[in-house]
């Protein structure tokens, strides 16, 4: 019997690629101008090309952002060891309308609970008068201290909103925490509502907002300087506060040496001063 070699199975063809969908199409002729692609890929509904930039790489995000939102998609640059890779990230909605009744309602009782907080730090003799006046009169003796307080956060959480707006990125109205003890606040804080283009922008927005607080912290430490005093130390107890380097030399140069048996007494601005220097 003869036996007849059996033949091989012909080789199976490389698959063909993927085809384009109408959205990856877009976005392929999006970045060809400003990325040379050599490869393409989709993982959960992220597209992702590789390849090397034609342009800066500043100059890249910033077309593919003003290209990528009207096809529903946000990018990210991201840097590879041959390369670079950019991923378009679908966007998730439009983010809901903020609700800015509660912003104002947070910021109305933080204007409380800071007032109450300011009525104990009247260590100055401003406010020796009040100090035997009924509760409504003293409650204002806070004023002081709420309004620096309250205006050197308020001027920091908006340094970080103008400088994120700035570069067109979505950003909540600050949210003041109210505290019912101790400095009367927690601070404030804001929400990012979509990514930013960079670490560098990321930077700027962050770095925003504590300079323009000590730009308002500095000279509020000045004129509560200028109105406080120094005198001896009472019998009874009293709050220190710990000073940086800082606020010690500040109060150094406006008063030398304070001598033996002798203490500051602060103004009620110079403690909200070096709260917001925290």
């Amino acid at each position: 019997m003869r036996l007849w070699r059996r033949r091989a199975a012909p080789a199976a063809p490389p698959p063909a690629p993927e085809p384009l969908s109408a959205s990856e199409e877009l976005l392929r002729r999006a970045v060809e101008d400003l990325l040379v692609v050599r490869e393409r890929q989709v993982r959960g509904g992220i597209v992702v090309f590789r390849g090397e930039l034609r342009v800066p790489p500043t100059r890249a995000v910033d077309a593919l952002l003003e290209r990528f939102r009207p096809l529903g998609f946000t990018p990210f640059l991201r840097a590879e060891r041959d390369g670079v890779a950019v991923q378009a990230w679908p966007l998730a909605g439009a983010p809901a309308p903020q609700r800015v009744r509660v912003n104002v309602l947070l910021f109305a009782v933080t204007c409380v609970s800071v007032l109450a907080a300011g009525t104990q730090f009247f260590g100055s003799p401003t406010f020796d008068a009040l100090r035997a006046s009924p509760s409504v009169a003293r409650f204002l003796v806070g004023v002081p201290f709420a309004v620096t307080l309250l205006g050197i956060l308020g001027v920091h959480e908006f340094g970080h909103y103008f400088t994120a707006r700035a570069y067109r990125a979505s950003v909540s109205l600050p949210y003041f925490i109210p505290l019912p003890f101790g400095w009367g606040t927690l601070g404030a804080i804001i929400l990012m509502r979509s990514p930013v283009r960079n670490r560098d922008v990321s930077f700027d927005i962050a770095a925003a907002g504590p300079l323009a607080g000590l730009a308002v912290a500095l000279p509020a430490m000045l004129l509560g300087l200028g109105w406080s005093r120094v005198a001896p130390i009472p019998p009874g107890g009293y709050a220190v506060f710990g000073d940086s380097l800082l606020t010690y030399l500040l109060a150094w140069i406006r008063f030398g040496p304070i001598p033996d048996g002798s203490m500051l007494y602060t103004h009620p601005v110079v403690d909200a001063a070096w709260a917001g220097f925290l």
